[in-house]
């Protein structure tokens, strides 16, 4: 019994090891040629085979992975691939002995090798092996590549590496190239090492085409770049601003230099920092909305930046908002909430900014002027004699005029008194009704500027309307055509029939940055023609300025 087992075992041994097919794409060629040698396995195998048997008969040129993936409804498949390229060193009848890849052996294969073999230098043995973070990434999300060369003598230091391409994918180096060395096979070898960063946009599976070498140092034979089979998932969710953020890491933070009480007039400055880790900065969203009833919002600054570390892309988006309160009492600046897809949990997450308040101080009381008291009444009494009768007499008619005259007087001065306090308060009515103007139009024009900034037409339409109602409160306007009456700029009239024919035509391709520094520049005259009204003291300020 033990020998029929040992008989099947040895029947059966070839094909239980072969578990690694091997082709040629040619099986006749001349010495002076070159062959290509394919090894796949059906898994991912990290560890480059073993081509020591090779060396016998062929010299090494180059050798590339590529791991592929292929999907079905319920499974999917991965198989790794090595392409080899060999010259012949030898002529006749040449065995590609068996090769070993994982735990599996390829089968030997035979190749006829005609002519003369040429003498050729023995070169340095080099090849590529590297590395990728994963072979299925979100779209924009981040992918690691790290392009590693092998070599058995330390390599130049003109060598570098050739960015890696992949279709629709944006390309950032993190690393300057370094070379290092280490033990492998009970031999030393010395790598040279680059890492890059990879953001892919277009769904579907893809190929990377791995880093090319370039060397200034003579007679370098540079290795096959290396191929790699990506699987780029679409978006998992999206929230209701309508961003995409997929990520690492992601926190808010802010710089808060204002007291908790402020004065009526004044302003504080809010600094929030989006820090994200595996995105590119230009991908952060803006933070901040401007839009509200109890203060008027304006970005001062926006800044961007990024930071290359040999574990990805960090970014940065600083935003400087000044906030100018409208009215006492206390001011709540709501939390800012921040939805995003954290790609090492594989799941929705949230960053928040708490909620801030502070109190806006009372403005102080008006002091009014007490009217003067009336004069008291003289009283006369009349005498038994003739002559201090007309003395009595003649002093009460000079009495009576006199308090007739001071009254006339106090009540020309209250009447005074009356026409100002009606002035006032028709001036305060008419400042309150501005203020109230100049916070409406405050609001639209930052709708209508977050609507141009987004290259959203049919809402900068809308948008665009209701600022032109609250900027000329004093004309009835309803429509495009009335606002361009009023404005009577014909770089208004052409931008806005540009904004009509592209929402007939092609609404997504419109772009609202020319119609926004149009709107800037008429709320620019406008302000400086209120400063000159002041310094010239022409009159109150108007929204008609």
């Amino acid at each position: 019994m033990r020998a029929f087992f040992a008989l099947l075992l040895i029947i059966f041994s070839p094909i239980l090891s072969a578990q690694v097919s091997a082709t040629l794409d040619r099986y006749s060629l001349t010495a002076s040629d070159t062959l290509n040698l394919t090894l796949e396995a059906a898994d991912q195998i990290q560890q480059r085979p073993d081509l020591s048997p090779l060396r016998k008969d062929f010299r090494i040129l180059g050798s590339q992975r590529v791991v592929v993936s292929s999907h079905s409804s319920a499974t999917r498949d991965v198989s790794t691939r090595w392409h080899l390229q060999l010259r012949p060193l030898n002529t006749g009848t040449l065995t590609i002995p068996p090769l070993r890849l994982g735990n599996s052996l390829s089968e030997p294969l035979d190749v006829t090798v005609t002519g003369a073999v040429q003498s050729r230098p023995q070169a340095d043995d080099l090849f590529m092996d590297s590395l990728i973070s994963q072979d299925r990434v979100y779209s924009h999300a981040q992918l690691i590549y790290t392009a590693r060369l092998f070599q058995r003598t330390p390599p130049a230091e003109s060598l570098e590496f050739l960015p890696p391409s992949m279709p629709g994918a944006l390309v950032v180096r993190l690393t300057d190239p370094r070379t290092f060395n280490t033990e492998r096979g009970g031999e030393t070898w010395y790598i040279r090492e680059q890492t890059f960063a990879l953001f892919p946009s277009e769904t579907g599976l893809h190929t990377l085409l791995g880093a090319e070498i370039r060397s200034a140092g003579p007679a370098f034979s540079s290795p096959l770049p290396e191929r790699f089979e990506i699987e780029v998932l679409p978006p998992a969710h999206q929230n209701t601003r309508g961003y995409w953020l997929p990520a690492e890491q992601v926190s808010l933070d802010e710089n808060w230099d204002t007291a908790s009480s402020l004065q009526p007039g004044e302003s504080f400055v809010r600094e929030i920092t989006l820090t994200a880790r595996g995105l590119p900065a230009d991908a952060l969203p803006s933070l901040f909305t401007q839009r509200h009833d109890d203060y008027f919002a304006q970005k001062e600054d926006v800044s961007l930046t990024e930071t290359q570390t040999p574990q990805g892309l960090v970014s940065t988006r600083t935003e400087r908002i000044r906030i100018e309160p409208l009215g006492p009492g206390a001011l709540k600046l709501p939390a800012i909430d921040l939805s995003w897809w954290n790609t090492r949990h594989d799941q929705a997450d949230t960053t928040t900014l708490p909620a801030r308040e502070v109190n806006i101080e009372e403005p102080a009381p008006v002091i009014a002027a007490t009217p003067a008291a009336s004069p008291d009444i003289i009283d006369t009494q009349g005498f038994d004699f003739w002559p201090w009768l007309s003395l009595c007499l003649g002093v009460a008619f000079l009495g009576s005029s006199a308090g007739w005259l001071h009254s006339m007087r106090q009540l020309r001065q209250e009447r005074n008194r009356h026409n100002e306090h009606n002035q006032l308060e028709a001036q305060r009515r008419a400042q309150k009704l501005l203020l109230s103007h100049q916070r409406a139009e405050r609001n639209t024009f930052q709708a209508l500027a977050i609507a141009c900034q987004q290259n959203d037409g049919e809402t900068a339409r809308s948008r665009l309307i209701e600022w032109g109602q609250n900027f000329w409160p004093e004309q009835n306007i309803d429509s495009l055509e009335g606002l361009c009456e009023a404005a009577h700029s014909q770089t208004i009239d052409f931008l806005i029939l540009d904004l009509e024919q592209h929402l007939h035509s092609s609404p997504f391709e419109w772009q609202g940055d020319l119609l926004l520094e149009a709107v800037e520049k008429l709320r620019l005259k406008r302000f400086r023609n209120a400063e000159q009204q002041l310094s010239d003291g022409s009159g109150p300020l108007s929204l008609a300025s």
